[in-house]
């Protein structure tokens, strides 16, 4: 499976808006290995560490979480998570505009796209996966401008 990164709209076939339903139909989905309840109605169906995670919120699909364990996730044709990181994040601050730094993320609040593990905000370095073993490296997609965190308290930052 191709999962193509859409920023602001979706991953592969998952578009953001789509019903549980809807999702549950699409071939490689199906239905949720575990559904976990939170807050102001938010509901995360978790279906294997080889696909994502969606989060919905009045049975509309609100974000999509990634990890580096799902396979064929692309961005520009380019295998995201074998490309190195810091070409990545340069690459997406290219396209996608500002870039901040938020709850150790980061985030282009513009585009819908928060980058979670690829870099190292304490030691101000990215991700090394040649040489460190412990790969949390995530992607996070969600419409434009509905931040996950609280970005009111992040930091400007830029890799170019």
């Amino acid at each position: 499976m191709v999962w193509s990164i859409a920023p602001g709209e979706g991953l592969g076939p998952l578009r953001l808006g789509m019903s549980r339903a809807e999702v549950e139909a699409l071939p490689l989905m199906g239905r949720p290995q575990h559904v976990y309840r939170g807050a102001g109605g938010r509901q995360m169906e978790y279906r294997g560490l080889g696909l994502p995670i969606c989060e919905y919120r009045e049975d509309a699909l609100v974000r999509i979480v990634s990890s580096r364990h799902v396979q064929g996730v692309l961005f520009e044709g380019e295998d995201f998570f074998a490309a190195d990181p810091s070409e990545i994040v340069r690459r997406l601050e290219e396209r996608l505009g500002n870039v901040a730094l938020c709850q150790e993320q980061l985030c282009f609040p513009e585009a819908g796209l928060t980058l979670g593990g690829f870099y190292e905000p304490h030691d101000r370095r990215f991700f090394q996966p040649e040489i460190e073993y412990h790969d949390e490296r995530s992607v996070t997609l969600y419409r434009p401008g509905s931040c996950p965190g609280t970005c009111e308290n992040s930091d400007a930052m830029s890799f170019l």
